[in-house]
């Protein structure tokens, strides 16, 4: 088996479990004769190759104004997906872009 058709039966294998509605790793991998801390292993394994894409492929967000901005002071509004968030003047740049990383794992 090359390693390309090993992480995609693991990758299956994960969203079955995950899809199965069953709580407990262990008892899903005795159901269906996979060992556990193989499971375990690929589940980090995937995840970290997740995190490690999704930190070095930026995403582009599509930006558009409703209406022009008639005071110096108005505040920003950042839409994305269903949520908004308004920025005002002496925001805390570093609590903003905590939000929209929350929001950008969330919102698809």
């Amino acid at each position: 088996m090359s390693p390309d058709e090993r992480k995609q039966l693991w990758q299956q294998r994960i969203e079955s479990y995950q899809s199965s509605g069953e709580s407990s790793v262990k008892a899903w991998c005795k159901q269906n004769q996979v060992g556990h801390q193989s499971m375990y292993k690929w589940m980090k394994r995937l995840e970290l190759e997740t995190t490690e894409t999704s930190r070095t492929s930026p995403q582009w967000l599509t930006v558009e104004v409703s209406h022009p901005l008639d005071e110096k002071n108005s505040p920003l509004i950042v839409n994305i997906g269903e949520f908004s968030i308004e920025v005002k003047e002496g925001f805390n740049p570093l609590l903003f872009n905590e939000v929209v990383q929350v929001l950008k794992t969330y919102v698809k």
